[in-house]
């Protein structure tokens, strides 16, 4: 009996979400973002990266969370001609197993300037500066408002924070309330339209560039060898929220002024002084992931090896032998000269 009650408010807590996947039925696709390592774009007209995970509470009594995986961006006619898409992976967590269970995958909106929006109301375009505009808003409240029982008579946007309001009041007193995150990112749901628990964002990408610092192999910052090998230290992150810490970093280094191509980082990068005379000299790495570019230096005091003169150790010992042996001869043959003369 419980467990079907369980079923029942799964069913009823998608209700919203589900409603509206239904009438965005794409007919056309054509470019697509998806996840690419440290080469993955953002999904155009929206803060979000294929790869990213956003959790949400519902407060009922299913011990589930919401689970939604940014799976891939599109250009998609979903019906009012092509616009930029988001898809998701949508999941049920157990808050006590951590057990998750896929529902589908579905459109959850997409936005055209010259068209408009079409989508749930969980995740907002933006504009150039990746923020939620007013105009948005707005249009994506026009596009909602007839959603609910015979529509909504009221509603208003506001920009900070950036939320929703709809309302009812001549025939019965329903309402519905959302607030967004600046990046039009869902952040909580009041409504007493929909027999189920409230949700409230309680785990969010963070979209930060690396954390790391660099030294030499053994940290010794006075260097006496012309080859040199470097060690990154990266912090340990989970910056798109999927559980697992980050591993997909590339980096380049600056020599003579031009930077190397990005390359994946090897344990130990290989450095060579020998272009450059003592002294103090700085060292510049840069590493990225998929949401950007971090750079750090060193100072090191370099005091190059002293100059050969064009004669190695080798060719130095033996002119000395040769010089011996000539010396020796020399020596001898005067030596027995001098005794033939007595």
């Amino acid at each position: 009996m419980k467990k079907n009650l369980t079923k029942k408010i799964f069913l009823i807590g998608f209700f919203s979400f589900t409603i509206f996947s239904a009438f965005l039925m794409h007919t056309t696709k054509a470019q697509t973002w998806t996840y690419n390592g440290v080469d993955t774009e953002r999904i155009p007209y929206h803060s979000v990266y294929p790869s990213e995970w956003y959790v949400y509470n519902v407060s009922d009594d299913s011990q589930r969370f919401f689970i939604y995986e940014i799976s891939n961006g599109n250009v998609t006619d979903l019906g009012l001609g092509n616009a930029y898409c988001v898809w998701l992976n949508r999941y049920w967590q157990n808050a006590t197993s951590g057990e998750l269970e896929y529902v589908d995958t579905v459109p959850i909106n997409s936005w055209n300037d010259s068209i408009g929006y079409q989508g749930t109301g969980y995740l907002l375009p933006v504009e150039d500066d990746g923020k939620v505009s007013q105009r948005i808003l707005e249009n994506v409240s026009s596009y909602i408002s007839n959603y609910g029982i015979r529509g909504w008579e009221f509603n208003e946007t506001y920009l900070n924070p950036a939320s929703i309001t709809f309302w009812n009041e001549t025939f019965n007193n329903r309402f519905w309330y959302i607030n967004y995150t600046e990046k039009g990112i869902f952040a909580s749901n009041r409504w007493d339209f929909i027999p189920v628990g409230n949700m409230t964002l309680i785990s969010v990408p963070a979209q930060l560039p690396p954390e790391f610092s660099f030294s030499t192999e053994d940290s010794i910052l006075d260097i006496t060898s012309s080859n040199i090998k470097l060690k990154v230290n990266i912090t340990d992150v989970d910056n798109n929220n999927n559980g697992v810490i980050d591993t997909d970093y590339q980096y380049r280094i600056l020599i003579n002024s031009a930077w190397t191509n990005w390359t994946t980082l090897p344990a130990l990068i290989d450095y060579n002084l020998s272009s450059i005379p003592s002294g103090s000299h700085q060292i510049t790495v840069e590493v990225k992931n998929m949401y950007g570019i971090t750079q750090e230096q060193i100072i090191v005091q370099y005091t190059a090896p002293p100059p050969d003169n064009g004669i190695s150790g080798y060719s130095t010992m033996l002119i000395a032998i040769l010089l011996f042996f000539s010396a020796s001869i020399i020596l001898f043959r005067h030596r027995k000269k001098s005794k033939y003369h007595k």
